[in-house]
């Protein structure tokens, strides 16, 4: 059975810089309109993935079939 491991939350200022680094990456002019929007769905996909983080499969469980050619 899976238990809950305390995992910290994401700050605001490394999900700017991820967005900013993105961007600069990508060589994206940035959009002053679009920074709150792209920053919410950063904090979204931090917060689930966060959550997915927090619990302890175990030894046992595998998340996905491993491939083995």
């Amino acid at each position: 059975m899976s238990k809950e491991i305390e995992v910290p939350r994401v700050e605001d200022a490394a999900l700017e810089q991820l967005l900013d680094g993105a961007l600069s990456a990508h060589a994206v002019a940035p959009c002053p309109e679009w920074r709150t929007e792209a920053l919410s769905y950063l904090r979204a996909i931090a917060d689930a993935a966060t959550l997915v983080r927090s619990l302890d499969l175990g030894d046992a469980e595998e998340p996905a079939p491993v491939y083995r050619p």
